[in-house]
């Protein structure tokens, strides 16, 4: 056998398939199967019945094995060297190839994250800049027109009125910029992390439960978004329905569970349903996103990134 696989070696005809039919016939085997891995190669001759197997393990790591009938043909580990020295350079170029594709696989995601992201910015720049726009610049404009209206009428009758307005329009400019400026990031989120800034979202219909070290600012926000988006969702299609946030980290990993008693729904082939683009960000942090829901069971969002 040595010699015949000397031959293939020489040939440069070392595909497995070709090596496992040498094997086999060289010791006038039945049939004789090699596992390389995740892969199997076999050969049989169809003369002849197949009657017990043996095995033998060649190689833990990288993992190859033959199985040989009869029994009786089965060679010791030694005797299979010569096999083996010729089938490790296939696996190892085997998994340089998968390494490969992998390689290539985390570019193309990590592209496409890129893009999302990219577009996702310009996305809420273009909503900032509409509420800056259809929000607090006319609040401001509006402002200024009663202030200078209030000055030019200072004297006259119902003056502190007309002050109690300005001070209700300040107010009201104030709410606006506040309410646009969430959109941003929350001081709280800024100043005590996810725990606070998810606490915060507390009332009579959520519940939370926090328990996390403060994380990089681009973990924090994407989780805290996600769960923004999860609550926003659940007020509008289940009205009603109890919600309850969890955020813990266990091995490694930083999840954040959005969880509703409401009516639930279908959810769509690529299982993140309406959150696609919060997926894609979160994909972008090297995060996953899972939204769980059947008609009359609630909904469940989970978010979970390595850490």
């Amino acid at each position: 056998m040595t010699a015949e696989l000397a031959a293939a070696f020489t040939a440069q005809n070392t595909d497995p398939q070709n090596l496992i039919r040498i094997v086999g016939e060289t010791l006038r085997a039945q049939w004789c199967a090699l596992t390389i891995g995740n892969r199997s190669y076999e050969w049989s001759d169809p003369r002849r019945r197949i009657t017990d197997r043996a095995r033998c393990a060649l190689s833990a790591d990288p993992d190859i094995a033959i199985a040989i009938a009869p029994a009786s043909a089965m060679l010791t580990a030694v005797q299979w060297q010569p096999l083996l020295i010729l089938l490790e350079p296939l696996v190892y170029t085997g998994v340089a190839e998968h390494a490969k594709r992998l390689r290539n696989d985390a570019v193309k995601r990590l592209d496409d994250a890129r893009w999302h992201a990219s577009a996702d910015m310009a996305q809420e720049r273009r909503r900032l800049e509409r509420h800056l726009h259809d929000g607090a610049q006319h609040h401001l404009v509006a402002l200024q027109m009663a202030i200078a209206l209030a000055e030019h009428r200072e004297s006259e009758p119902g003056d502190e009125q007309r002050r109690d307005a300005v001070r209700a329009q300040l107010e009201s400019t104030e709410d606006v910029l506040v309410a646009t400026a969430r959109g941003v990031l929350p001081q709280t989120l800024a100043a005590e992390g996810l725990n606070g800034a998810l606490r915060a979202l507390q009332r009579q219909d959520l519940s939370v439960g926090a328990d996390l070290p403060r994380l990089m600012p681009a973990v924090e926000s994407a989780l805290y978004f996600i769960a923004l988006e999860a609550v926003s969702n659940a007020q509008k299609h289940a009205p009603g329905a109890q919600i309850t946030i969890d955020a813990y980290m266990r091995g490694g990993l930083v999840t954040i569970s959005i969880r509703d008693d409401g009516p639930g729904f279908i959810v769509a082939s690529d299982g993140v349903g309406g959150l696609s683009h919060l997926a894609h960000r979160l994909e972008g942090i090297n995060g996953k996103l899972k939204v769980q829901s059947a008609p009359g069971e609630g909904t469940h969002v989970i978010a979970s990134v390595r850490y």
